[in-house]
Parts: structure tokens; sequence; C-alpha cells
């Protein structure tokens, strides 16, 4: 990564502000790779994200089905990584269609480097407080510019 910029949120709700935000922004292509420990907030940030993308309804952890496919104006694919084992696995299911174009989000991408893109946007929460999370984005010189910038203002005002 050579671009990262950090932030704080001090919520359960701050935090999907920050995902209804970039949603408000998501271009189609757009893939972001989300880390984090077990309860951080990322599928808050996937909530907030999908909100701000227009797409209604309930918005969960696809722990245990691996993907939720979410249908809108551009549509949303969710994934987790967490419980697979082998990069095969998501070919198996379909990753070759299914992990390109509308938004990608994939949680836990750190289990499977090889599959993010180059102009991924990394997104990594840790709890640092009962409710503030801190938050760190990075990304290459090839990540959409128009989100990038985007992201930087809203991380400039918090």
């Amino acid at each position: 990564m050579t671009n990262e910029i950090s932030m704080t949120t001090k919520s359960e709700k701050e935090t999907m502000d920050f995902g209804e935000f970039l949603g408000a922004h998501g271009v189609d292509g757009l893939f972001i790779a989300l880390t984090g420990d077990l309860g951080a907030g990322k599928t808050h940030f996937v909530q907030g994200l999908a909100k701000g993308m227009g797409i209604e309804g309930v918005v969960g952890s696809p722990t245990f089905t691996i993907m939720n496919y979410y249908d809108g104006p551009i549509p949303l694919k969710h994934f987790d990584f967490y419980r697979l084992h082998s990069e095969e696995d998501l070919w198996n299911i379909g990753w070759e269609e299914y992990g390109a174009g509308g938004v990608v989000v994939v949680e836990w991408a750190d289990m499977f480097p090889s599959l993010i893109p180059e102009e991924a946007i990394h997104i990594h929460i840790t709890l640092s407080g009962e409710n503030e999370r801190n938050i760190r984005i990075s990304w290459s010189d090839e990540a959409p510019k128009s989100i990038v910038k985007e992201i930087q203002n809203y991380a400039l005002g918090h």
C-alpha cells in the first residue's frame, strides 16, 4: 500500500455512517478489502455501505453462506472468507463471476491476499475502547481516484 489515512469513530452508528457515506459514493467495480478482529464492526460498516448504496432490507454477515448478494442501483456482493479453508472453495462458488463488477466487499480479506485486486480499498477496523473504533484506510495508486478523494475528505473531517 502506498497511501494511508486513519480516523476514529465513537459508536457503531458512526462506523455505519462512514459506510453509508462510502456507499453513497460507490461506483461499479469498487472493491473493499475489510479486515479486523471479531466484533470490531465490519458488518456494521457493510450495513451502512448498503444503505448508502440505496439497498433496503436486512444486511447480515455472510459468515455461514460465504456470500450475500444485494440487488440495488449497483449490486453489492458481500463475501466473508472467515470459514473458508482454501482459495479453491471460492472458485467453486463462482468467485470469477461474483468477485468482480458491482461493489464487492470482502470480510477477512487478509486470509487470501492473492485474490484481492490492486485497485482495492483496504479498510482495517480495530476496537480501541468500548464503543470506539480506529479505522485505517489504505490503497494503491490503482484505486478509484474519486473514491479516494471522498475518503480523504471524510477522514479529515473526523
